[in-house]
């Protein structure tokens, strides 16, 4: 650390205004860090040093600044907190962005070095409600990116440099294969590349001056790769930028008249709010997404949406409304018929894999672990990632219920795929196991498992 030699007055009084203790703040430190794919170990020690004028390295003054923003209910800056004035390369909260380019320059830089882009970092849970057509009002993350989609969706505004001819087919046709190489290999494989294609490629062309029909093209098939990006940086544990990435996806959705896209992002914002713990804030975002008007002709996606807000009332209790939800959620999918989309497919494996998280949520552990189980053989070999995340969670679920060779049967079969996996949430899952296997390690399977899994550790 650089050590200041002026106590931090500034953080002191926000300390107060908040009514926390040092290790009530660093305990919210180290949860906005796990959110945000930072995982640290802050104390009490940590935050005296702070208040005594000690500046932690990045990203952990913006991790502070998100924990305060929270309890406070307002952005609080760098400056705020006493850490200095924000960096040449940041934008404060409320400055509209120069020009759309730059700033996803910036998120997939972000992409690249998350620890260099503090501000970009945590996870800020959806605001408060408001008249917005989507439910959603406008927060700190949205203006963190400034007058982003004002740029993105004017099709008259110059474009920076020459932009290449815009063609939203040239668009739709990366959305499979970028979509491909997730499912396989995990979101760490490629989210950079994609970030990256978003910044150079896709951001000219939305600036860049078009017909309104092919305009409104563009808008909806970058709408949809920002989807994808999102998803990928979640995989990899990166849950603020993923947050990013998820509102402006929704935002040219909205610009894009594209209510299908629209909905696919509320239920996935809705997933990651549920998955991060805040239950509440995913219910209304489930809400919102199932108030979208989605075509008949789209079961899959009225499906899916309709399976995510069976879990989120699930997870504040409303039993009747969830098991409800997610019978019509099953119901639909018997008229699914044709090929699945490139992005937010949904399909027989994955109602079981949420209709086993509403058990449990429910209190239903056993019948979880079969709808689990049943997941995991019906995943189609092409979706790698998506079984190696199952097939922890059924793991861990069954060494809960004291089945502990059936877990490790299933560890066996997760260490499997695990090599092939650029996933951070793989490799968390992979982290957990000695751990939770180290109080049955006399046994024989549990001793081979652990050790096989240290092995894959290492390599």
């Amino acid at each position: 650390m650089a050590v200041r030699r002026v106590p931090n007055a500034r953080l002191r009084e926000l300390l107060k205004e908040a009514r926390w203790t040092g290790e009530q703040l660093a305990r919210a430190v180290n949860q906005i860090g796990a959110e945000s794919g930072w995982a640290r170990a802050y104390g009490r020690a940590s935050v005296h040093q702070w208040l005594t004028g000690a500046v932690p390295r990045k990203p952990a003054p913006h991790l502070v600044c998100a924990a305060l923003g929270r309890r406070l209910r307002r952005p609080v800056t760098l400056a705020d907190a006493g850490f200095g004035d924000p960096p040449p390369d940041t934008l404060p909260p409320d400055t509209p962005a120069p020009d759309s380019p730059a700033v996803l320059a910036r998120l997939a830089a972000a992409a690249v070095a998350p620890d260099r882009h503090g501000n970009l970092l945590s996870y800020q849970p959806p605001p408060a409600p408001s008249g917005s057509p989507t439910g959603l009002a406008e927060g700190p993350t949205e203006a963190a990116i400034g007058g982003l989609t004002e740029a993105l969706t004017d099709p008259s505004a110059p474009a920076g440099g020459k932009a290449p001819p815009p063609q939203p087919d040239a668009l739709a046709l990366l959305l499979p294969v970028f979509s491909a190489i997730d499912r396989v290999h995990g979101g760490g494989q490629a989210r950079t590349a994609l970030a990256a294609f978003l910044s150079t490629t896709a951001a000219p062309m939305l600036a860049a001056p078009a017909p309104p029909v092919r305009h409104f093209g563009i808008l909806g098939a970058t709408a949809r790769l920002c989807y994808l990006c999102a998803f990928m940086h979640i995989d990899d544990d990166l849950n603020g930028l993923a947050g990013q990435y998820y509102r402006l996806a929704l935002d040219l959705a909205r610009h894009a008249g594209d209510t299908a896209a629209q909905a696919m992002t509320l239920r996935a914002m809705a997933t990651q709010a549920y998955e991060l713990g805040h239950r509440r804030q995913s219910l209304r975002l489930a809400q919102a997404a199932a108030d979208c008007h989605i075509s008949s002709s789209a079961p899959r996606l009225r499906a899916s949406v309709l399976g995510q807000l069976a879990l989120s009332e699930a997870a504040v209790g409303d039993r009747t409304a969830a098991l409800r939800h997610i019978g019509d959620a099953r119901d639909l999918l018997t008229n699914a018929t044709g090929p699945p989309p490139p992005v937010g497919d949904y399909h027989r494996a994955s109602w079981d894999h949420q209709r086993a998280l509403v058990g449990v949520e429910l209190g239903d552990l056993a019948g979880a672990i079969k709808l689990l189980e049943v997941s995991a053989a019906r995943r189609p070999r092409g979706e790698s990632r998506s079984r190696a995340v199952i097939l922890s969670r059924l793991a861990e679920r069954q060494l809960a219920a004291g089945h502990i060779e059936a877990a490790c049967a299933t560890w066996h079969e997760f260490l499997d795929v695990y090599p092939l996996l650029a996933s951070r949430r793989a490799h968390l899952a992979r982290a957990r196991m000695p751990g939770l296997l180290l109080p049955h390690r006399r046994r024989p399977a549990a001793d081979h498992l652990i050790q096989r899994a240290t092995a894959l550790g290492r390599a």
